[in-house]
């Protein structure tokens, strides 16, 4: 009675495997690939979560709203999340007891059998592990540090995510922007041809300048070509980025009004501090200290086992030929031929592995932001040249054009200054689209948004007759809710 009572108490506490998820496969999983929309109700309720209200059907989509569809839709984020439940299930397991075991025994003895009441020998003992508490400190530690660099680096993969939608959006917006000047430029070039073709069977030009103005006028028809290529490509870029097909995009109305004004850019001292606190706090640089820190629980653990491990006992119960006995059991490792000098040697060159991994991270953080600020100076630069070319350009239209209009020129001259200030635009418009690109790789860099800093910054001048836009808040923090 005594046995079956403790193996119906010990039998009671086990618990039911939980049910297994929904099989997944890969027809199912491209035809919901295939089949992604910004219309889908769970992103409308993600992004009412997030912003208070759902997108509206026919209201155009901003950059803050493209940014949300790509972190409910992008799956690197879902693999980041998946990381960090693993991650939390190691830390579940290095909290939770070792189950003790059940041992049986039975056993026979015939000559007994004529002096006892029963030849039969029934035993059963419990084994229970002994772990000290330096080891569990130790375990627990490691997946404590586990789980932070998990969510570090799923806050690291939102930034990332969230600057490849920037940089194709502003690839997007640039290229629809080139299609529309190299449209004028086709238009200017076609009546220049024609008027070149005219004074050319008039006898005024040569045939050879017509053929030439007929060249430019087919170059820039290729170009056309060209450029609304470019701008598929663009779209597709854009909808890759967000994790989305194609189709999904379709139809959809983008708002590129944010693109319109070149935003208030950080000064040398404000960058200084936002790239000290990058290569500090940054989450891959926070997830590589964690790492670190997970290496040094590692570490106490090999060195709290070099006695051999934790002991165990087994305390139990038998039925000898009628006689009920306890007992008590134990097992203690001996820790004669080594003392885990191999396992504690691992664990120091896993550290030194994570301690170098850490200055690995800030010098490549280091890099990323040098690269970017290079080229944002760079295209400063640039942006202010085109700018001063533009005026100049407009000034000699503008006077061809009032020479025109008083017969002392034809239209040629003016329409050859208004390809000179087509192109002056077009190069404007790179150097503004570079600048836009190098302000995002510099906020990704950072992690940190940049102009919402600038723009909160107190200042004692006068404000402004027109506002800038509000920035939005930053989407590396967003509120998740399981479906």
């Amino acid at each position: 009675m005594l046995l079956a009572a403790l193996l119906a108490a010990l039998l009671g506490g086990c618990a039911s495997a939980p049910a297994l998820p929904p099989e997944v496969t890969p027809q199912a999983s491209a035809h919901a690939l295939q089949h992604r929309s910004l219309l889908d109700p769970r992103l409308q309720r993600f992004i009412a979560l997030q912003t208070g209200t759902p997108h509206p059907i026919a209201q155009p989509w901003t950059l803050q709203d493209l940014s949300l569809a790509a972190l409910y839709f992008h799956p690197s984020l879902k693999v980041s999340r998946a990381n960090t439940q693993l991650a939390q299930a190691d830390l579940q397991i290095a909290r939770q007891y070792p189950n003790p075991s059940l041992q049986l025994g039975l056993k026979y003895g015939a000559a007994a059998g004529l002096l006892a009441p029963s030849p039969w020998t029934v035993g059963m003992a419990i084994g229970l592990l002994l772990q000290s508490q330096a080891q569990r400190t130790s375990e627990t530690s490691r997946a404590e540090a586990g789980v932070h660099a998990a969510q570090l680096l799923l806050s690291g993969a939102r930034w990332t995510v969230r600057d490849q939608v920037q940089q194709a959006y502003v690839s997007l917006w640039a290229a629809q922007q080139r299609a529309h000047l190299q449209q004028r430029v086709l238009e200017t070039d076609l009546a220049l041809q024609g008027r070149t073709a005219a004074r050319a069977q008039a006898g005024v030009d040569s045939p050879l300048a017509a053929a030439l103005a007929q060249q430019a006028a087919q170059n820039a028809a290729l170009q056309k070509s060209r450029d609304i290529g470019a701008e598929g490509a663009a779209r597709v870029a854009l909808a890759g980025a967000m994790g989305l097909p194609i189709a999904a995009l379709q139809g959809v109305k983008i708002d590129f009004s944010a693109l319109q004004s070149l935003p208030t850019l950080p000064d040398a001292t404000q960058l200084t501090q936002l790239r000290r606190k990058a290569l500090e706090q940054r989450d891959d640089v926070r997830a590589a200290w964690q790492e670190v820190l997970s290496a040094q629980a590692a570490l106490r653990l090999a060195q709290a086992q070099s006695d051999g491990g934790p002991p165990s006992i087994a305390p139990g119960a038998e039925r000898d030929q009628g006689v009920n006995r306890l007992m008590l059991g134990a097992r203690i490792p001996l820790p004669l031929f080594n003392q885990h000098q191999g396992q504690i040697a691992a664990a120091r060159a896993r550290l030194s592995l994570r301690e170098a991994l850490l200055k690995q991270t800030q010098a490549r953080v280091l890099v990323r932001i040098e690269r970017a600020e290079t080229a944002l100076q760079t295209a400063q630069d640039r942006v202010r040249q085109a700018k001063q070319l533009i005026a100049a350009n407009r000034a000699l239209l503008n006077a061809d054009l009032a020479a025109q209009h008083r017969g002392l020129l034809g239209p040629e001259p003016a329409l050859r200054a208004q390809l000179r200030l087509l192109s002056t635009d077009q190069a404007a418009l790179q150097a503004r689209a570079d600048q836009w690109q190098a302000l995002g790789a510099l906020q990704g860099a950072l992690e940190q948004p940049i102009l919402s800093a600038v723009q909160s910054r107190p200042s004692n001048s006068a404000p402004p007759a027109v506002m800038p836009p509000t920035v939005a808040p930053h989407l590396s923090q967003v509120v998740w809710r399981e479906e």
